[in-house]
């Protein structure tokens, strides 16, 4: 009887047991990757278009019309739904790379880079899915500098 007592407690605190939640490094570049996270999950365009103002390049913002930024929000909205990171896979000065799984189970890897001196604002956005469990490879990439 001890033994099944035991074994239970064992379970029950196993199952409390959870893995830790990535971590973004806490560097000027990691907090512009995280209002951009931040916005984005918010689900709110107009925070989106705001976040694209305040925390990516001048050069960038050049390239980028609000209404091409408008139009990857709905549709990362779509492949995404939000951008939960599952993994910080690398995170240096010059980029963050980070796991983001896709609505249908496939993965995104985003690498995001940032401008060489302070304030580190992103500098470019790379996005590359990799097939998911219930679809074939849509090809799914997309490229922000």
């Amino acid at each position: 009887m001890m033994t099944i007592w035991c074994l239970a407690v064992a379970l029950s605190l196993a199952s409390q047991v959870t893995a830790p939640k990535p971590v973004l490094p806490a560097t000027p570049q990691g907090r512009h990757v995280q209002a951009y996270l931040d916005a984005f999950n918010s689900g709110d365009e107009q925070k989106f278009l705001k976040a694209h103002e305040d925390h990516m390049t001048p050069d960038v913002l050049k390239k980028q019309s609000p209404e091409r930024i408008s139009n990857m929000f709905k549709r990362m909205r779509g492949d995404f739904g939000t951008l939960r990171v599952e993994e910080v896979l690398g995170a240096s000065a010059k980029e963050i790379r980070v796991s983001v799984p896709t609505q249908d189970g496939a993965r995104g890897v985003f690498t995001f880079t940032f401008e060489e001196a302070s304030p580190y604002r992103i500098s470019g956005i790379d996005v590359q899915v990799s097939p998911g469990a219930s679809e074939p490879y849509r090809g799914i990439t997309g490229k922000i500098t």
